[in-house]
């Protein structure tokens, strides 16, 4: 085994094979990857391995069109090739108008990610999956590259391409500590012995809290048991020569694909658990959760009924393993908060279908400086550090609850709120208030009329659009007042504050004291990093005021660029 590296990946799943393949693409070949178990022996093994090309927004529509890319890529590989059932085609079943309205405008997102969807009638529908009952559906979106791949074989043609390039991996060799020089630089230590390296990836999947514990961080990543089961060869689908579309419902929350002459069936039950908060069985690999169908049970009558065939179908084999989730139900990707050369590529909730553009991102930022994407979303730093386990639980119950249900705009769900809140908050409340979610702060969207008023949420004008107008009126025509407590801001003092400041930004740091300036900063590349509102408070003393989305982002970016003492 090495003894020194420039990166050492934790973890052997398709989030580490997807990061370490991509540096070496990126031409980092100084790289390893060091796993407890086996490679794919997490999440990875028991996935469902779905590739769509669907997604809710430019950037996942993106990572998911490279991915696929790159599967096909490796697929046609005639020295390795693996098992990807490509172009099979998706159904996202749509049973209201508020899903109809959102597929619209997923339509017109992908057009320009020069991404094909199709919103196709309920009859084309069952043409394209002959196993559907149509009769309730208003239509369906179609997914033409939409189909499944064998996630071990996925992780081992990447695992195969990186060694070639020249990195290594070590399997059956727990990562038992980390330790951080002076320097920024890393020592992995082992079960094998020590790994002197820059930079370290945690890509441990549901044990990313492990190794997170190993820096002394806590990662907003919960892990949530998920039941899927594959049936008996049916009659149906042994006489066709072309495997049936894909389905999935956001309704009765389910998906469907075939799995050889059977069918996969996964289900996102109300009646959810998670799995591993006290801790996970260090044996735990290759390994399942108990299997608990009957959580399943008031799902499965609609299921049924949308694909009557499995009324009659005999179940071959049932799995229930864990999947991760996030405070917001995003991937962290990207550096860790408050860490220096510490880098995260977890929370995968869809690591197969959008893996190999994870890796391909986390891999330009750590070469680059940056990605080709708009990889904020994705930024393990736009979550704050108040959010706990415990909140993160509670969203990931709900996400979970409500998979396949898109955010509708201005949509802020419920669960484990208020988190954040600042000293006007009763007051404000007891106005009236109907509050949104910034960056866990609770922040104020409009006044309600009455106190029974119900904000109603949707892609079109609804019943909260003539008050914010009669607000803006009001505001155009006199006087308003805007909280800033939930803003972030730092205080910047000492000698030579003003010149250290101005030399970050690319606008003109005023000197006089009392004015006040927007500023923006610059990455290596000169493309923009953020932007800051500067007060001049005295001569060596600075206001810096932005987002409060980029609390840590904006934290970690003025440290990292603080002169060396």
């Amino acid at each position: 085994m090495k003894s020194n590296a420039l990166v050492v990946v934790i973890g052997g799943g398709i989030g580490g094979c997807s990061a370490l393949y991509h540096l070496t693409q990126e031409g980092w070949n100084d790289v390893v990857l060091v796993e407890r178990d086996e490679l794919t022996s997490g999440t990875t093994w028991h996935s469902a391995a779905q590739c769509p090309n669907l997604a809710f927004n430019q950037l996942l529509i993106g990572l998911r069109s490279y991915t696929i890319n790159l599967y096909k890529e490796l697929a046609e590989d005639p020295d390795y090739p693996i098992n990807y059932h490509y172009e099979v085609g998706g159904l996202r079943l749509i049973t209201d108008q508020q899903q109809l309205d959102a597929c619209h405008h997923i339509i017109s997102v992908a057009d320009g990610m020069d991404v094909e969807l199709e919103l196709i009638s309920p009859a084309q529908a069952a043409e394209k999956n002959p196993l559907l009952e149509p009769h309730d559906l208003l239509a369906a979106l179609y997914d033409p590259l939409d189909g499944d791949i064998d996630p071990a074989q996925l992780c081992q043609a990447l695992a195969r391409r990186s060694r070639n390039a020249g990195a290594e991996i070590y399997r059956q060799n727990p990562v038992i500590g980390l330790t951080q020089k002076a320097n920024y630089e890393w020592i992995v230590h082992t079960r094998d012995g020590d790994i002197h390296c820059e930079h370290i990836i945690n890509a441990a999947g549901y044990r990313a809290n492990e190794v997170g514990a190993l820096m002394g961080i806590e990662y907003p990543i919960v892990s949530m048991e998920h039941m899927y089961f594959v049936t008996e060869p049916i009659d149906e689908l042994a006489q066709r020569e072309n495997r049936v579309a894909m389905l999935r419902c956001p309704r009765d929350r389910f998906y469907l694909r075939q799995e050889k002459q059977g069918l996969l069936v996964g289900v996102y039950e109300h009646d959810c658990k998670t799995f591993g908060m006290d801790g996970i069985d260090p044996d735990f690999a290759n390994s399942l959760c108990a299997i608990d169908l009957d959580r399943c049970l008031p799902r499965l009558e609609n299921i049924f009924q949308r694909l009557p065939c499995l009324q009659e179908a005999g179940i071959q084999s049932i799995v229930n393993g864990p999947i991760t989730y996030t405070a917001d139900a995003g991937p962290l990707v990207g550096k860790t908060p408050g860490m220096r050369n510490a880098w995260s590529i977890n929370g995968l909730r869809v690591g197969i279908g959008e893996g190999g553009g994870y890796g391909k991102m986390l891999a330009q930022m750590m070469v680059h400086g940056e990605t080709e994407w708009d990889c904020w979303q994705l930024d393990p730093r736009r979550i704050s550090r108040e959010v706990t386990l415990e909140y993160t639980a509670l969203k990931a119950i709900e996400d979970y609850q409500n998979e396949f249900q898109w955010h509708l705009p201005h949509e802020h769900r419920p669960a484990g709120r208020p988190l954040r809140t600042t000293a006007l908050y009763p007051i404000l409340q007891k106005e009236g208030a109907e509050f949104g979610v910034v960056n866990s702060w609770e922040r104020v969207s409009f006044f309600k009329p009455t106190a029974d008023f119900v904000e109603e949420h949707g892609y079109r004008f609804n019943n909260w659009h003539d008050i914010v107008k009669r607000e803006v009126e009001s505001l155009c025509r006199g006087v308003g007042i805007l909280e800033l407590s939930g803003f972030n801001r730092y205080s910047i003092t000492g000698p030579g504050a003003r010149e250290w400041i101005d030399n970050l930004t690319c606008s003109r740091v005023l000197s006089s004291i009392g004015k006040v300036g927007l500023a923006y900063f610059l990455n290596d590349n000169g493309n923009v990093s953020g932007e800051a509102t500067l007060a001049m408070i005295e001569s060596d003393h600075l206001w810096y005021g932005s987002a409060a989305a980029a609390e840590l982002h904006d934290w970690d970016w003025l440290h990292e660029r603080l002169p060396e003492a």
